[in-house]
């Protein structure tokens, strides 16, 4: 699996305001993306959704916390999750209000120019439903360690000794 970021420089060539690195980061090595991602599942009411994930350069996971408007309020409730399998995104969104365990997201949904669209799903009692969902994602900020001993140096301990970022990429 690749990093989505790079994933996203291929078929998004023409994609703003995608800020894209290298294949990966700094001299073929493993670094931290944050992206941003926006997506408005259309329902039985319209909600819109931003959210600000990290990757885990060391598992290609993204992950990260989001809101949904209500009214003219954002609510910062969500947590998000995030996949590509070389072309598609995925992603489930959960959050706990108005009632535990509400799920929705994509699976497999083509990007095309930074944007994507197709059918994702909802969970909540009693049952999954299928609704239309758009969304956005734009690469907002990387690392670009030059190698893991400066990841270290900046960031001293054992979790960041233990990390795979500044690390070649070697998949």
């Amino acid at each position: 699996m690749k990093r989505l970021a790079t994933i996203l420089g291929a078929v998004c060539l023409a994609a703003t305001p995608i800020t894209l690195v290298g294949p990966a980061g700094a001299a073929g090595r493993h670094q931290v993306e944050t992206l941003t991602l926006t997506a408005t599942r259309h329902a039985y009411v319209t909600t819109h959704h931003t959210y600000s994930v990290t990757l885990n350069p060391c598992t290609d996971r993204f992950s990260g916390t989001g809101a949904v408007q209500v009214g003219t309020t954002w609510l910062a409730i969500e947590t998000i999750t995030v996949t590509c399998d070389g072309s598609t995104l995925s992603f489930d969104a959960s959050y706990p209000t108005p009632s535990p365990n509400v799920a929705y997201g994509v699976n497999e949904v083509p990007v095309v120019s930074g944007s994507f669209s197709g059918t994702g799903y909802r969970d909540y009692f009693p049952g999954t439903r299928s609704w239309p969902v758009t969304g956005t994602v734009t690469v907002t900020a990387t690392t670009d360690y030059a190698n893991h001993g400066a990841y270290v140096s900046a960031d001293p301990g054992a979790d960041a000794a233990h990390s795979c970022v500044g690390m070649p990429i070697t998949h």
